[in-house]
């Protein structure tokens, strides 16, 4: 480099080592083994300085990991929360509607049982008079009422 002031280096290092440096400088055709010598030193100065720099780095870049990690775990859990809330809105608007078509239907069958049972009553006082139908309608309604009891209430009672 022509901004760098040359000193001089003596040192001893085994043939194969200046043998390798003679061929790197015909490779590459460098008007020295000096220049070649500069590089490999600049180069290894260089892969130390970025190894220095990667280990100073790592736990930089981990906790950007483990940061971006998070996030996303969290939004990850916001999504799962939000789908399982749209679930659970829709399980019970099923719900409610097959309660109220129960309730519908309920409120149906208790209807035409009264007009059936006031149809049976008109049947019964026409063809065999009122005593009669007032007779049968307690009976029915007292084997109704033990029909629907409980078992357990049932046989407390008697």
């Amino acid at each position: 480099m022509p901004d760098e002031q040359p000193v001089q280096l003596n040192v001893w290092i085994p043939k194969e080592l200046r043998d390798y440096v003679e061929d790197k400088k015909k490779r590459e055709n460098k008007p020295g083994m000096n220049i070649v010598i500069a590089d490999l030193i600049r180069q290894e100065r260089a892969r130390e300085q970025g190894e220095v720099i990667e280990q100073q780095s790592l736990p930089v870049l981990q906790e950007v990991v483990r940061k971006e990690v998070r996030q996303a775990l969290a939004e990850h859990r916001r999504n799962v929360r939000d789908d399982r809330q749209q679930e659970m809105e829709e399980q019970n608007t099923s719900i409610r509607k097959g309660f109220d078509r129960i309730a519908a239907l309920t409120v149906n069958a208790i209807r035409n049982a009264g007009i059936e049972r006031r149809l049976s009553y008109s049947l019964l006082a026409k063809a065999y008079g009122s005593t009669f139908a007032l007779e049968v309608f307690e009976d029915a309604k007292e084997k109704a009422k033990r029909e629907l009891l409980p078992k357990h209430k049932e046989e407390d009672e008697q």
